[in-house]
């Protein structure tokens, strides 16, 4: 992508309030996973085990998030170990909240132990893929 199409891309981006993507992913991730039925007729027919591809999905997409709004927000310099870590963390730790809230609310969703993990695996190697390649990108950029 040429640099004034990615100047033009992050003006565009910084439009928006900080820390919005990660509000409106924790928004979404809330709705699907502690609606009854989220997608009604529109919900796919799955192979057993899809469920878990989606919370390694969702929280992984989180994880990314989070530190892609921080990226954002530092003018897209590249974001601390630390920063990652407590990104993943945080994503694991909202997937344990909502598989607990899953079996208080009684709304036909089931808590898994299986779901943690793949929230967990899910936020760990987004975490770890975002400051192997991400980080270097957005370093090898900077120096630019």
């Amino acid at each position: 992508m040429p640099s004034n199409d990615i100047s033009r891309l992050q003006r565009l981006l910084a439009a928006f309030p900080s820390g919005a993507f990660s509000v409106l992913s924790v928004l979404l991730i809330l709705w699907l996973t502690l609606s009854p039925d989220p997608l009604g007729e529109n919900s796919p027919r799955l192979f057993p085990g899809a469920d878990k591809v989606a919370h390694f999905l969702m929280f992984g997409f989180l994880t990314a998030i989070f530190a892609f709004d921080r990226t954002r927000r530092d003018r897209w310099r590249p974001v601390s170990r630390s920063f990652i870590i407590s990104a993943a963390v945080a994503s694991t730790l909202l997937g344990c909240l909502i598989e607990v809230a899953q079996l208080k609310m009684e709304l036909g969703r089931g808590f898994e132990y299986t779901d943690m993990l793949a929230d967990f695996v899910g936020a760990t190697l987004s975490g770890l893929g975002w400051a192997l390649i991400v980080n270097p990108l957005l370093r090898r950029h900077h120096q630019q």
